[in-house]
């Protein structure tokens, strides 16, 4: 059996989060628009170098979803054999492979973090209250990453191996708000320092994710309910993050980070 290594972490991961089997078969399945590129480029590749097989993602419009079938006996067999993942419907009690849980690599910990992330969790920005300066309570400049799932032990994996990293992180119950609804657990990891510390050990390999993060990088804000195509606008400099902002005051020639102050385009005051 082939070893476990960061490339089989991540691809542990994304499973876990959008991935499905069968006897037959394992499929990934994402977000029809949004998760194009992490699955033409990342899962793609991650299958290619770690099993040598060469995905296919393709649309399934009955379902609003793009991604693939992999039915190698092989792969499937790693699947269940070394990763323990088992056929079936996975949503309640899906939880990390117990291999990843007892590596010792911080490296295969993180790539097993972000490959769950990129498929199943969030980094928006929200506004801050209370006594700060008029321009951080308009724009959007305060960091959260949330990873939310009605499976217990996954989160508790998850946890678990945030703390090995030193990442600081909260956990917390969300109640179901309808009578066919399940309570799900929540992980969120705030601030700009958190976030640096994900950067640098975790990161995003989801092109969803990580524009927000380069958007915030350039202009200290995120515009929320963006698609991936409005961020990568913003980013190739054809739209201005503030037209997202119809009141924002024009005279301000600057927003503000935690850390310093961010000054804008010239031709964007």
């Amino acid at each position: 059996m082939k070893d476990i290594t960061p490339g089989i972490a991540e691809l542990a991961g994304a499973f876990a989060a959008d991935g499905s089997m069968q006897k037959e078969h394992i499929c990934f399945w994402g977000n029809i628009l949004e998760d194009r590129l992490y699955y033409d480029i990342v899962l793609k590749s991650l299958f290619l170098e770690e099993f040598g097989v060469e995905v296919r993602p393709h649309d399934k419009k009955s379902n609003s979803v793009y991604g693939f079938y992999v039915c190698n006996k092989s792969i499937i067999k790693y699947f269940v054999e070394t990763l323990g993942f088992k056929p079936g419907k996975k949503t309640y009690d899906v939880k990390a492979p117990r291999v990843i849980m007892k590596s010792q690599d911080p490296l295969i910990w993180a790539a097993f973090i972000r490959g769950f992330c990129d498929c199943d969790g969030t980094l928006s920005f929200g506004k801050r209250y209370g006594n700060y300066h008029k321009v951080y309570k308009i724009i959007h400049t305060y960091p959260r990453i949330q990873i939310k799932s009605v499976s217990n032990e996954i989160i508790s994996d998850i946890s678990e191996l945030l703390n090995r990293l030193n990442i600081k992180h909260i956990t917390c119950v969300l109640r179901k708000t309808r009578p066919n609804e399940t309570d799900s657990k929540l992980i969120q990891i705030s601030g700009v320092p958190r976030l640096e510390k994900w950067i640098d050990l975790v990161c995003f390999n989801n092109h969803v994710q990580f524009t927000k993060y380069e958007i915030f990088k350039n202009y200290g804000f995120v515009p929320p309910s963006t698609n991936i195509a409005q961020r990568q606008a913003i980013l190739e400099g054809s739209i201005d993050p503030l037209d997202f902002y119809p009141n924002w005051p024009r005279s301000l020639a600057w927003i503000g980070r935690q850390d310093r102050k961010v000054p804008l385009k010239p031709s964007k005051l």
